[in-house]
């Protein structure tokens, strides 16, 4: 109720001071408002919400991309140079399956494959059967069964490497799509759509809420205001991308290597996963948000390149306390990769205010005392 308060109160001296207009509006009429500002709002995010549905496959195999590369990565790094990651996986798949063939079923099955792939679901029973030796017996044992030299040498790389030994596709390490109640997979599906009806409907909504936390716009405040939010819709899927594509990587293939390093097995629920990719995505659009609250402060005389340059240091520790709060994961690297991005938004806005004062030397540039 403060906020509302707060809220209400600005918006009666904005209405105070558009020309022509001495009417003091009342609380009621300030609910009023407020209600059809939430009725657009949620019409706006329910036909977006309505048109995600529709591609939910489409949405959860871009949802699925991150943790595809977590374990890609995992496999990749325990192999030796000159042997593919799809290469390996087929081994591995080929090895599981053609071992309780008939000799002629198997053959006929193994010559499907590449020469590569062939040797390689060779090495695979024997890297197996290494991890049931003492160590000092495992490297005297893959040499002793294996009498050809380059097949040899590429068991006795991918020993060396550790390489990954669990069968399948690589995804067995690591459970995602599982469903365990009858309707989850389409509240899931409801979910997702949730989330990427808020992201495709964000400059609909940050103009709708603008529009009533400031009524009674001049124009050219109007104009500043379009402007605005299609510069603020832009750096939104800008930060949503950095998200996606940089930081939930990184983020994901450090807890899914601090698990294994543990001897925990990462058996990650779908729908937490979708909360936490969500979240941390969104998060990140918020945040790359800074420049479209700053720059029409700036436009409007309120803030100024003097004020902004003498609080830099109180922004940094603003920046890393706010990453401290909305970083969805607690370690120091999600953070540390979430406030810098927020802080070099804000030196950009510094720099915008330098240009706008040299622009217009004879608009008058209060010193931060003032």
């Amino acid at each position: 109720m403060y906020w509302l308060r707060q809220i209400f109160r600005a918006r009666e001296r904005m209405q105070a001071s558009a020309p022509g207009d001495g009417y003091e509006m009342s609380i009621i009429d300030h609910l009023e408002a407020l209600r059809s500002t939430i009725i657009r709002m949620a019409l706006t995010l329910l036909v977006a919400m309505i048109l995600c549905f529709g591609f939910s496959g489409i949405l959860m195999n871009v949802l699925r991309q991150p943790v595809d590369g977590v374990w890609a990565q995992h496999e990749a790094a325990h192999l030796p140079a000159g042997i593919a990651v799809n290469d390996w996986i087929s081994a591995k798949s080929l090895a599981a399956v053609s071992a309780p063939l008939p000799a002629d079923a198997r053959e006929l099955l193994q010559a499907q494959f590449s020469p590569e792939v062939q040797e390689l679901a060779a090495i695979v029973p024997l890297l197996h059967a290494t991890t049931l030796l003492p160590q000092e017996s495992q490297i005297p044992y893959l040499q002793s069964t294996t009498t050809e030299g380059h097949m040899q040498d590429t068991a006795l790389a991918l020993h060396i490497c550790g390489a990954e030994l669990k069968e399948g596709s690589g995804r067995a390490a690591l459970k995602l799509m599982g469903a365990f109640r009858p309707g989850e997979a389409f509240m899931l599906s409801l979910q997702l759509s949730f989330f990427c009806g808020l992201i495709i409907s964000f400059p609909l909504l940050m103009y709708f809420l603008l529009r009533f936390i400031m009524p009674g716009l001049l124009e050219h405040e109007k104009r500043l205001l379009c402007k605005s939010v299609s510069w603020g819709f832009g750096l939104f899927l800008g930060g949503c991308a950095f998200a996606y594509f940089i930081v939930l990587p990184r983020v994901l293939s450090f807890f899914y290597t601090y698990s294994l390093d543990l001897g925990i097995e990462n058996d990650w629920r779908i729908g937490y996963y979708l909360t936490f990719a969500a979240k941390l995505v969104f998060v990140f659009g918020v945040v790359f948000e800074l420049p479209v609250i700053v720059v029409p402060l700036i436009k409007l005389g309120i803030l100024n390149y003097a004020r902004m340059k003498v609080t830099r240091g109180y922004a940094l520790i603003a920046c890393f306390g706010a990453a401290l709060f909305l970083a969805p994961a607690p370690d120091p690297a999600t953070m540390f990769i979430m406030a810098l991005p927020m802080y070099a938004l804000y030196e950009l806005c510094i720099l915008f205010a330098y240009m706008e004062q040299r622009k217009n030397p004879s608009t008058p540039h209060d010193s931060p005392e003032s």
